[in-house]
């Protein structure tokens, strides 16, 4: 039961997040809402397309695959299965997903300022990595299950 109530929440918080990082794009296409700002997409046009065209992609793949996720758990619950087998490529892509956006979320000033120089802070690693981590301890758990399973 406690795994379905997670997953509901999980999706409701994915919600939510997707809705605030709709309203901060639109902000910074439009200079209006949360988090504007004005870019000026007259100069270092292709850099700023390219990094506003790449953040958006990483955190609605984040989001969407977090949002899979749950949707496997709730489905996987109702066939008496705790480690779904599907998660698990799902959670490899999702540590990759989730380090591109937090490289973008650290260089986010190339938007706003010609003085631009490349961010980084420990969080680009620390968090993938103990998505990685959590991603590995998964699959076998999976593994596991499945096995006794077939064993019995």
């Amino acid at each position: 039961m406690g795994i379905r109530i997670c997953s509901y929440v999980a999706i409701v918080l994915c919600a939510a997040w997707a809705v605030f990082y709709a309203l901060v794009y639109y902000g910074f296409l439009t200079g209006k809402g949360v988090m504007s700002r004005d870019v000026d997409w007259t100069q270092r046009t292709v850099l700023k397309i390219s990094f506003f065209v790449l953040d958006v992609f990483s955190i609605a793949i984040t989001i969407g695959l977090c949002v899979k996720a749950a949707f496997n758990f709730l489905k996987s619950t109702r066939d008496g299965v705790v480690f779904p087998k599907s998660n698990v490529k799902l959670f490899f892509w999702l540590a990759l997903a989730y380090f591109v956006h937090r490289l973008c979320w650290a260089n986010e000033p190339i938007l706003f300022r010609e003085d631009f120089n490349f961010g980084y802070t420990h969080s680009n690693i620390v968090i993938p990595f103990c998505i990685l981590f959590f991603a590995f301890m998964y699959k076998i758990a999976a593994d596991a299950v499945e096995e006794n399973n077939l064993t019995v």
